[in-house]
């Protein structure tokens, strides 16, 4: 969880930082296309916009590539927590079937499964904790299962349903944790995205630098829409960003169950 490279670094850190990179590389391109045009008379420049063209459809290319991997993670965030919200609730409609009293138990630490939850989004940074939590919780509700089936205790066939509901429930949050701290874009690709910008935007001051002079305003747009959506990239891909999964149908599950 604290090898992502933007693990530790407000939003707004790495939007100044994104603006100040593109800006410098604008600079060193417009630094260096002077010193040419001073040191080398004749210079066939013919095909530099062929090449700053291709290096720019090649960086819209990456940044729609890491669009899309950041859009399908937070998509899959969402599907994951409503599969399991319906799994602990389906778990506990089933425990109302059983015999006591394992029915009123496992229908009680199914609500504190729910609250464990409830707490971690009143709590993000307890995520550690949180965890904890919901294994002992699994860990005792298992138990019970275990219990009932090696006692031969209540109708094996809802038993089996409740198990394969319990199972779901599980293996959700495993699914859930993984796209939420594992399954990020990796530190390559931000590498390799961040030296494409550099590359592009050196390559675009170049041009400017041919010209007598150069237009900083416009220069700083670029780099503040270049860096809107990167940041935007940035906060899909991170799980406390301010873009984040709509968590009303946990809260009402839970007012249906407690």
């Amino acid at each position: 969880m604290n090898g992502y490279l933007f693990a530790t670094l407000p939003l707004w850190a790495i939007y100044l930082g994104i603006v100040l990179i593109i800006i410098l590389s604008v600079r060193g391109g417009i630094a260096f296309a002077r010193w040419r045009k001073k040191h080398i008379e004749k210079e066939d420049d013919s095909s530099i916009n062929t090449i700053v063209g291709a290096t720019l459809g090649l960086l819209a290319f990456m940044l729609a590539f890491t669009f899309n991997l950041s859009s399908n993670r937070f998509d899959a965030r969402k599907q994951f927590l409503l599969e399991e919200v319906n799994s602990i609730e389906t778990s506990w409609l089933r425990a109302g079937l059983i015999e006591q009293p394992f029915s009123d138990q496992l229908q009680k630490m199914l609500v504190e499964y729910t609250e464990v939850r409830i707490w971690l989004l009143d709590n993000p940074s307890n995520v550690q904790e949180a965890i904890r939590k919901s294994e002992d919780l699994q860990n005792t509700i298992w138990l019970l299962l275990t219990t009932m089936t090696k006692n031969n205790i209540g109708d094996s066939r809802i038993n089996a349903l409740l198990i394969d509901s319990v199972n779901n429930m599980f293996d959700y949050q495993s699914r859930r944790i993984a796209k939420a701290f594992i399954d990020r874009i990796p530190n390559l690709i931000w590498i390799a995205l961040f030296a494409l910008i550099i590359i592009a935007m050196f390559e675009v001051g170049y041009l400017l630098g041919k010209s007598e002079k150069s237009n900083w305003v416009m220069v700083l747009a670029l780099s503040m829409a270049f860096s809107a959506i990167i940041i935007i990239i940035v906060d899909l891909d991170s799980s406390k960003g301010n873009i984040t999964v709509n968590n009303q149908a946990l809260f009402d599950m839970y007012d249906r169950i407690k």
